[in-house]
Parts: structure tokens; C-alpha cells; sequence
């Protein structure tokens, strides 16, 4: 830097040129002799360089570095708080989206759960029981009213799973950040 100081303010050859060049000149000495300097430090910082105290120290603790990376990360960004709040807030709109009473009703009237609604009650009908039972009831009219009952209890089953998928155990806190930890150390490998 002192170099670059003494060759921009020498007074006896640039008294011609004007201050705002010598300022000019000024900026793009010091900004080469700044680029030079960080290019030498990181360069240092990776590379090992013999005899030359501190030079590769990034390579030399890497697993010093890469541990404290992943704990700062865990600690700032996925502590139990935010990310209790994060998974609840979450869970809601998931919910929400999910539309459950309508997919329910519209899994109930599919023509594979309608067969196999019927294939069920031909086995029913086929037992002892069900010929009993058949004798007061056809089996196509307990085919055709069934199925609005199925759906009647789909609409009682859907705050039932949505409070299970609320308090599933997928969903806590320590196993969430057991998971991210586990793809963080898989990342920084």
C-alpha cells in the first residue's frame, strides 16, 4: 500500500494532469493491490503452502469446520420452537388442501371400491348368516344403500385421521431434526 501511496502522489512528473485523474489512477492501483491480497489470502487458505504459517488451514480442519457448520445451522435455523411452529402451521394448510372429505367420497364411489363393496357382501351373502339375511333383504338393495353409509361414515372418519396425522409421531419435533441432521452430515460428507 505505501508503494502505491508514493507512486500516485509523486509530485515532480503529474503536476499536468489533473487531481481526478491521480484519484483515478488512485482507485485502480489500490483496488489491484486489495484484489491481489484477497486472492493470495484465499489462495492460502486452501492451498498448503510450505513454510508458510496458517496456509491451507481450511484443509487442515475441515471436519472442525464442517461440524460447526452443521451445529450453527441446526441451532439457527431448525431449533425445536420454530420448527414445532413450522411443522403446525404447515400440517393446517396441508390439511386444508388435502380437500379429505372429498377425497373420501370420491374413493367410495370408484368402481374399484364399488366392486369390491360388492365382492364383500357376495361373501357376506354367502355364509349361512347372510342367506338368513337374505331372506329379508335383497342383496342388490343392501348393495345400493351401503354405500351412502360408507360415505356418512367417511365424513365421521375424517377428523379422526386429521387428528392423527396432527399427533402422528412422524411429525415431532426431535424426529424432524433427526432426519435434517442426518441429511445435513449427508450433504457435508
Amino acid at each position: 500500500t505505501g508503494i502505491v501511496l508514493s507512486e500516485v502522489y509523486k509530485d515532480d512528473e503529474n503536476e499536468d494532469l489533473p487531481k481526478a485523474f491521480e484519484l483515478i489512477r488512485a482507485f485502480g492501483l489500490f483496488g489491484f493491490a486489495g484484489g491481489m491480497t484477497n486472492w493470495l489470502a484465499i489462495r492460502m487458505m486452501f492451498d498448503k503452502i510450505p513454510y508458510l504459517t496458517g496456509s491451507g488451514i481450511l484443509l487442515n480442519n475441515f471436519a472442525e469446520i464442517r461440524d460447526n457448520v452443521k451445529k450453527t445451522t441446526m441451532e439457527t435455523y431448525f431449533d425445536a420452537g420454530h420448527l414445532s411452529h413450522y411443522v403446525t402451521q404447515k400440517t393446517e394448510i396441508i390439511l386444508n388442501s388435502l380437500q379429505l372429505d372429498e377425497s373420501i367420497r370420491e374413493v367410495i364411489r370408484s368402481p374399484p371400491v364399488k366392486a369390491l363393496i360388492s365382492e364383500k357382501i357376495d361373501e357376506v351373502f354367502a355364509t349361512k348368516e347372510g342367506m338368513v339375511f337374505g331372506l329379508v333383504v335383497s342383496k342388490e338393495k343392501v348393495k345400493h344403500s351401503i354405500v351412502p353409509s360408507i360415505e356418512n361414515a367417511g365424513k365421521d372418519i375424517i377428523p379422526l385421521v386429521s387428528e392423527l396425522i396432527r399427533n402422528s409421531e412422524h411429525l415431532s419435533e426431535d424426529k424432524l431434526r433427526d432426519q435434517i441432521d442426518r441429511l445435513i452430515t449427508s450433504k457435508l460428507v
